[in-house]
């Protein structure tokens, strides 16, 4: 048969056989092929909208990171591999390691509140002693606003949050920091990380990742919450993006409704026209986050989160898959996420049926890839904004200014469906978004090229939703 084929036919068909070829090989099998066409995709594609936000009024959990490997700690607190169990709000040193083991074989980010300040101390203490211990700016906004500041200068942002001596020190100087925002002494935050392939026991991490726990009076009862709003009033920002309302999962519940309810009537003091954003983090309290989904979402315009938290939100609500929050191990499966999105914004975002409601865009990130989901009256640039997203987690796991196809890996599968219903899909790394139209509301799937050896995993989801929102044009305010 090829000998009947003419020699510039043949070309032909040698490069179409080539190009799918490329399009579709596993990282497994030739490594670079397909991350060198998603990062030329990316760098073609990815454009700044026609106007963007120029003052961000951010606020308001902030912290010292100290940054540990978590099995290495325990073995210095004499701890010994155990049985896995989830604790909302860890108690002692078996928990610390039950609630570890838990996650840590799961390879799922969470957060912890610790309620023995004694015994954290002494936690804390031992952290300090390990080689290789490292400080960090911590808190999901304190994040968001270092890493606007650092990837747009030109901005002007306010930051409102617990602001120690050291974490003064630390905090990038072009960010306006009020002075009531300074408190005597740094509240200190453990992030105990893991590598992929690491053992603890009978378990093996599957991905790379970290385990969060902290013992602090500011950000657990969120006592900047007022000076946020009194400070954005001043500041008249055209965005604001806010964090911090998962650290109340270990007060009572008295003292989270006051404090939401606080919230909500700061939210409501601001201007439709300016954008609010929540970045949600792990809770475990499941009437808590109902309580948030009801309350809150309706007031905000965006809201940012993880696998954890999206699928926990389905749970405590009733939502499509809530099963998979105790059920589902590794890499989350797209469709489902996607479903889970889409009930969200059709049951607490803005629609002809619920005109009432700020909410039009939701941002979803995990290791492997971000869908987000927006209102297309209200929102525009979303393959953009969704691209650059998921190429800023490549570029901070990796800590580099450009990505480089043979440090990184393309880890979703090659075959997928959209959402529930869906036609299977091929991913093509020479175009490797997806959008399409659900429900009244516009949805874009971008995967993310994951750093084979990250040098820091935490802040990764506030670094994510900073950069979406900065490549996002806010074109219609909902009315």
């Amino acid at each position: 048969m090829i000998k009947s084929v003419s020699c510039g036919a043949l070309v032909i068909i040698i490069a179409v056989f080539y190009y799918r070829w490329q399009s579709t090989v596993t990282t497994r099998g030739n490594l670079t092929l397909i991350e060198k066409n998603v990062i030329f995709a990316w760098d073609k594609q990815i454009k700044f909208p026609s106007s963007s936000f120029q003052r961000l009024s951010v606020g308001v959990n902030s912290n010292l990171d100290i940054i540990v490997d978590g099995v290495t700690l325990l073995k210095e607190l004499g701890i010994s591999p155990g049985k896995q169990k989830n604790h909302d709000i860890i108690d002692n040193l078996e928990e610390l390691q039950e609630t570890f083991s838990y996650f840590f074989g799961k390879g799922s980010a969470a957060e912890r509140i610790f309620s023995e300040p004694s015994i954290y101390k002494q936690i804390t203490n031992a952290a300090k002693t390990l080689s290789g211990v490292e400080y960090y700016i911590g808190g999901n906004a304190a994040l968001m606003a270092t890493k606007a500041s650092g990837l747009f200068p030109n901005v002007e942002i306010q930051f409102v949050g617990p602001i120690g001596p050291k974490l003064a020190q630390m905090m990038p100087k072009s960010i306006n920091i009020p002075k009531n925002s300074h408190i005597a002494e740094d509240e200190l935050h453990l992030i105990m990380e893991y590598k992929v392939g690491q053992s603890w026991g009978d378990s093996t991490a599957p991905v790379a990742t970290r385990f969060i726990t902290s013992y602090d009076e500011s950000n657990s009862k969120v006592t900047m919450l007022e000076r946020y709003f009194e400070n954005l009033k001043d500041f008249q920002p055209d965005l604001a993006l806010f964090s911090g309302l998962h650290l109340l999962d270990g007060e009572t519940e008295e003292f989270f409704t006051e404090r939401i309810d606080s919230f909500i009537s700061g939210l409501r003091s601001i201007p439709r026209t300016v954008p609010v954003h929540l970045e949600l983090a792990s809770m475990a309290n499941k009437e808590f986050v109902k309580n948030i989904l009801n309350k809150v979402l309706p007031e905000i315009t965006s809201l940012g989160l993880n696998e954890q938290e999206l699928v926990f939100s389905a749970y405590a609500a009733g939502g499509p898959h809530g099963e998979d929050y105790e059920n589902h191990n590794g890499q989350p499966i797209i469709h489902r996420v996607a479903d889970i999105i889409s009930w969200l914004l059709t049951t607490y975002g803005y629609s002809k049926n619920n005109p009432n409601s700020r909410l039009t865009r939701i941002h979803f990130h995990s290791l492997t890839y971000h869908i987000a989901g927006v209102h297309p009256d209200v929102w525009g640039n979303v393959e953009s904004a969704t691209m650059a997203g998921t190429r800023v987690a490549g570029l901070q796991a990796c800590d580099v200014t450009q990505l480089d196809p043979n440090i990184i890996d393309l880890h979703i599968p090659l075959k997928y469906h959209l959402f529930s219903g869906d036609i299977e899909r091929s991913f093509n790394s020479s175009h490797p978004l997806h959008r399409w139209k659900l429900n009244g509301f516009e949805f874009v799937f971008s995967p993310v090229l994951v750093c084979k050896k990250p040098l820091k995993t935490v802040g990764l989801g506030d670094a994510i939703s900073a950069t979406g929102l900065m490549y996002s044009k806010f074109t219609l305010p909902v009315s």
